[in-house]
């Protein structure tokens, strides 16, 4: 019969393809790891991996048969979760992803300085990997935008819809407007951030909406965008919450007009990952301090 630990080094060889790697992983010899497979393989009657080159790839059926280990064993993971929370331990930590880390500080703070028991792991990804982080049960909680991520399968609570404003410099001609349409700035030279950000593809989207396609003058981070557009080398989309941060410094901000000019904010967890006090606490102080 196939044990527990017999399935834990076979996901993990399939996670890795390569004996030497995982073997060095799980602090066993590769001979060890080898013969675990064999032993798997001639207990199923099946074989689960086949060479190619230096790499081992997994068969036809060894792909199905993962999908059924990493299920089980994901509900023996939580299964041993429940467990810990139920007797008041091993529940003091939590994992949180998100792309714009510095966007989220005082949050983090906040949080750690009301629950100083707990420990807090942020983890910082871009946000394609945001699911596969949920699915793959290696994260607890995802904070981001709605449309940063497929949501299906997935459970979350939308705790904010941030306002957009256009950001220009002092002196800009815009400067003294109350409000403004995106549309009306179809001209300007835009800075932006790197076409990986989770911000810089939703302004994208944004400015589709709007049926516009404005020039880009310079990609940065949103620390050296401010000091560029306080330079008047351009202007740029930003939210409430950055700006109430101070991290575009000294500019003008207007509010955009435009009725789909706002960026729902959740919080996202897998419903098949047990959430243990820590993180549970975490999402209900999120969404008590957040939500706006």
């Amino acid at each position: 019969m196939v044990t527990l630990q017999q399935l834990r080094y076979f996901r993990e060889l399939a996670a890795t393809g390569h004996l030497t790697h995982t073997a060095e992983k799980l602090h066993i010899t590769q001979t060890s790891l080898s013969n675990t497979i064999i032993h798997m393989e001639k207990e199923l009657g099946v074989k689960l991996f086949h060479r190619v080159g230096r790499t081992l790839e997994l068969s036809e059926i060894g792909r199905l048969y993962l999908g059924y280990v990493e299920e089980a064993l994901s509900s023996l993971d939580n299964a041993q979760i429940v467990v810990d929370d139920w007797l008041d331990r091993k529940n003091d930590s939590v994992s949180v992803a998100m792309s714009s880390s510095h966007v989220w500080t005082t949050l983090i703070r906040n949080f750690r300085t009301e629950y100083r028991n707990y420990s807090i792991r942020q983890v910082n990804c871009t946000r394609l990997q945001y699911r596969d982080l949920l699915i793959n049960q290696e994260t607890d909680l995802v904070i981001a935008g709605t449309d940063d991520l497929p949501l299906g399968g997935l459970e979350y609570t939308i705790f904010r819809r941030e306002k957009l404003y256009l950001c220009v410099y002092k002196d800009h001609p815009f400067a003294s407007r109350d409000s403004i349409y995106l549309e009306e700035a179809k001209n300007e030279s835009f800075i932006n951030l790197s076409e990986t950000e989770s911000f810089r593809i939703f302004c994208d989207k944004l400015f589709e909406r709007a049926g516009i396609s404005p020039s880009a003058s310079i990609e940065c981070d949103y620390i050296m965008r401010g000091k560029l557009i306080e330079a008047g080398f351009g202007v740029a989309v930003t939210t409430g919450r950055a700006i109430g941060m101070n991290i575009l410094g000294n500019n003008v901000f207007i509010p955009l007009s435009d009725d789909y000019a706002e960026r729902p904010i959740a919080i996202i967890w897998n419903p098949k990952h047990y959430l243990g006090k820590a993180a549970r606490d975490f999402r209900d102080y999120t969404l008590k301090t957040e939500s706006k």
